[in-house]
């Protein structure tokens, strides 16, 4: 007899990969209960129901962030984790952001917004800070998007 299989039902998700005009990235420092640490990552969150993914997308990096504006791309989308969840992460890199609005945090969320220099960004996936395996996939994404012709980002 084989074991039950569960499925998690989940919402999608937009991830954003923000740069500003003087190349930094806005990032995000939260705790992550379910692995009881706190993260480094990128500006992420639901999208609702009926929402274009896109406009969950900005609204995500606004509540979070406060940023706003820039050219946005898609970089495709992803099974976040198809052997237990029916979702997908839909990822976007947005150029030349700007500070905007005051932050809108969820009454659950403790958030602290971070710029770092983009050449920081690969080492901290490397260090381990940044952990999220969709989040780690849009960083790689969007710096391969982000590099010269020829040469490193």
């Amino acid at each position: 007899m084989k074991d039950p299989y569960y499925v998690l039902e989940r919402p999608d998700a937009a991830i954003i990969f923000p740069v500003t005009a003087s190349g930094e990235v806005i990032l995000v420092r939260q705790y992550r209960p379910a692995v009881e640490l706190v993260e480094l990552g990128l500006p992420a969150g639901l999208v609702d129901e009926g929402e274009d993914p896109l406009d969950a997308a900005r609204r995500e990096l606004r509540e979070e962030t406060g940023y706003t504006g820039g050219e946005w791309e898609p970089l495709g989308s992803l099974a976040s984790s198809p052997s237990l969840k029916d979702n997908w992460a839909y990822l976007y890199l947005a150029r030349g952001v700007e500070p905007g609005a005051a932050t809108e945090l969820d009454e659950f969320e403790r958030v602290e917004v971070e710029a770092v220099p983009l050449a920081e960004i690969r080492p901290k996936i490397e260090a381990g800070e940044i952990v999220s395996s969709s989040g780690v996939a849009a960083v790689l994404l969007a710096l391969d998007k982000l590099r010269p012709q020829g040469g490193a980002p």
